[in-house]
């Protein structure tokens, strides 16, 4: 319940400021307030409770909280309980100097018991690293489960955006559908009055039952999205769900912004920012080792001896016990050497790829942005068109009806037509998905 209540307020915080408005952007029409309607918002929301990916980050996430205390960095002291129990039986046999003689069965018990205490009370500061380097492994799995859920965000709504797809391609093949089934009527009805051939009606069937054959597929295809989109949610395969529209992206965007906003909340380069940071922590606790270490010793316990032979008959001993030691590493082969060596690599290498990174986002994101750029003009020049070519489809069929124009030419608008609404309907996907990198690039889909 606990780790449902945190991805819930993941989800508040991503849906208000990460989103950069496209929640805004959801038109909930009055049908969302259906059980089968799946929103963009719910589909995010079952994301976050339950992907299995989350599911999983959220646990290492608390696996790496688990190892951040002192202890576990050397900071506290270590007492320990000891006791000890010894008994011996053996066959005495003595001869002393002035003739006496023991020769007895020889029974000892000795038990003892003491508190120890060790605490390491300097050591080069390697304690302090350790501790904030586990601070720090903490802060990385944040970052690693916020990746994975930005990266399931991206997915569910990519997701989501091609069963829309699939769902405009069922409608616009349902309308095309209509024009077809007019078309068959016409051409019947003028072949059976002997106006028409034969020819003209068996060519509109046809293709009549070529769109029809196109439906079919695009319906399949929207019921596979759905079960895409059900796998990605942690649902049954099989659940059906209505979906509703989203409007295109009207956010104005610059370069200048996006290359800015990741610089700082890009994931993977704040992740980079992190393991940098662990890298140096690294090298501090490796020159640690140059110098020594000091630790406090104390012991309070007690014993006891009690033999039937021997010298003693009783030995009994109670007190405390303290000290102090230090160690210096003097010589160790250069292992020493060699591992600080070897953690400023490591941190060279972490440099390296943060540059490499910062290099290629300022491609991505240009690339991403002039794209989206693309889209986004390409979609309002399609939807044009489509009105265009609806509007010549619509005088053609009726010229058609009048006899004044050839089926050569009705096929010719149909075509037309036909493509015009694949093109917005592929132009308004790809729109939809240019923004979506845009906003995962700059980090600014989860915040």
């Amino acid at each position: 319940m606990q780790t449902k209540n945190t991805f819930l307020q993941i989800f508040h915080s991503l849906l208000q400021p990460s989103l950069k408005g496209l929640g805004v952007l959801l038109l909930l029409s009055v049908s969302a307030q259906g059980q089968n309607v799946m929103t963009l918002e719910k589909a995010i929301s079952e994301a976050l409770e339950g992907n299995f990916g989350i599911q999983i980050a959220e646990r290492q996430v608390d696996a790496a909280e688990n190892q951040i205390y002192k202890a576990n960095a050397g900071m506290t002291p270590t007492i320990d309980w000891n006791t000890n129990v010894n008994g011996n039986l053996s066959q005495v046999n003595q001869v002393f100097l002035d003739d006496r003689k023991i020769n007895r069965l020889g029974q000892s018990f000795a038990p003892s018991t003491n508190v120890a205490l060790s605490w390491t009370l300097y050591d080069g500061r390697r304690m302090q690293t350790r501790y904030e380097r586990l601070k720090s492994e903490g802060q990385q799995s944040q970052i690693e489960k916020k990746l994975v859920v930005q990266n399931a965000v991206a997915n569910v709504m990519q997701t989501y955006y091609q069963i829309l797809r699939q769902k405009e391609s069922v409608d616009y093949l349902t309308t095309i559908i209509g024009y077809y089934d007019e078309r068959l009527k016409i051409t019947e009805e003028r072949w059976k009055i002997g106006r028409g051939s034969k020819l003209d009606f068996l060519q509109s069937k046809a293709d009549l039952n070529t769109q029809k054959s196109s439906l079919v597929n695009a319906k399949n295809e929207l019921k596979n999205a759905k079960i895409r989109l059900n796998n990605i949610l942690g649902a049954a395969a099989e659940r059906d769900f209505n979906i509703t529209n989203i409007a295109s992206p009207k956010t104005q965007y610059t370069l200048a912004q996006m290359l800015d906003q990741a610089k700082s909340t890009n994931q993977d380069l704040v992740l980079l920012n992190k393991a940098l940071e662990i890298s140096l922590l690294d090298q501090q606790e490796m020159e640690s080792f140059r110098k020594p270490r000091i630790a406090l010793n104390s012991s309070f316990g007690y014993s006891l001896s009690k033999n039937n032979a021997g010298f003693l008959a009783l030995n009994q001993s109670l007190g405390l016990s303290s000290g102090i030691s230090a160690t210096w590493n003097i010589f160790n082969g250069q292992a020493t050497q060699r591992n600080i060596q070897l953690a400023k690599i490591n941190a060279d290498i972490v440099n390296k790829q943060k540059e490499s990174l910062l290099n290629q986002l300022d491609a991505d994101i240009a690339t991403a942005f002039y794209q989206f750029q693309t889209d986004r003009e390409l979609f309002n020049l399609e939807t044009e068109n489509k009105d265009v070519a609806e509007e010549n489809l619509t005088i053609s069929l009726e010229k058609f009806k009048l006899g004044s124009s050839t089926i050569l030419e009705l096929n010719d608008a149909q075509r037309r037509f036909d493509d015009s609404l694949n093109r917005l309907v592929n132009a308004q996907y790809n729109e939809r998905v240019s923004e979506l990198e845009l906003l995962r690039l700059s980090g600014a889909l989860v915040e």
